[in-house]
């Protein structure tokens, strides 16, 4: 990703900017004292983290299900587990990676804010190991990107990590270039992703829900233990 910072105009800032910013207080505060047995109330910022920002790349298919795919892919490397009541500090449990992206949409009238195309997708994975990276994928459609004219990179990215239901404290370590130094805006931003995203359920797909030829183009690694919950009540 690029290193500069990227100024937004107000417009964008009145659509993606909050009422009320509680976040950057959030941030000051310390987790919990687990050396006084206290449960957590959230893991520690970057006890799971990004080796390096999303990458985002192209993948030609062909067939039914063809045009150029939106790949998506991030290394993750997870530390030890602060939960004291984890059964081992060097396994982590029940791990949820979120993915929310935001794709500059058409250009908007004049004098008003501009539009975007919201795209969220979910995995829970049963285990990880500390210090062993994983690398983990979403896809989007070719004819749907083709179709929404999407670009090859989103505007803006964010990613959200639970560990047993236990939210991850954010960081500017898994947030787009904006958001690293905007970190007071990312609440709102979440919070317009999960809402707008909501008409383009199930077009981003983690890597187990993608066409095996897709899979196999991308090198996404096989043996992730994920926990598929499509399907249940």
């Amino acid at each position: 990703m690029r290193a500069f910072r990227k100024s937004l105009p107000v417009s964008i800032l009145m659509v993606l900017a909050p009422s009320v910013c509680t976040f950057g207080q959030a941030q000051n505060k310390p987790a919990v004292d687990a050396a006084k047995g206290q449960p957590l109330k959230n893991i520690p910022a970057d006890t799971i983290t990004l080796r390096r920002d999303v990458n985002f790349d192209q993948l030609l298919a062909r067939g039914a299900g063809g045009g150029k795919w939106m790949d998506a892919s991030m290394e993750f490397v997870p530390s030890q587990n602060p939960i004291p009541e984890a059964r081992d500090p060097n396994f982590f449990e029940n791990v949820e990676i979120l993915l929310h992206l935001a794709f500059k949409g058409p250009p908007a009238p004049a004098g008003q804010p501009p539009q975007f195309d919201f795209y969220s997708s979910k995995v829970k994975i049963a285990i990880l190991k500390a210090r062993e990276p994983m690398v983990l994928h979403f896809f989007i459609p070719g004819y749907i990107v083709e179709r929404d004219r999407l670009p090859r990179e989103p505007e803006y990215w964010a990613i959200e990590i639970l560990v047993d239901g236990i939210a991850q404290e954010p960081s500017a370590k898994i947030v787009s270039r904006f958001y690293k130094e905007q970190l007071k805006f990312l609440p709102t931003f979440l919070t317009k992703a999960t809402q707008e995203s909501r008409k383009n359920d199930g077009l981003l797909m983690p890597q187990f829900l993608a066409p095996f030829g897709i899979v196999g183009q991308a090198r996404a690694d096989t043996t992730i233990p994920f926990i598929r919950e499509e399907g249940r009540p």
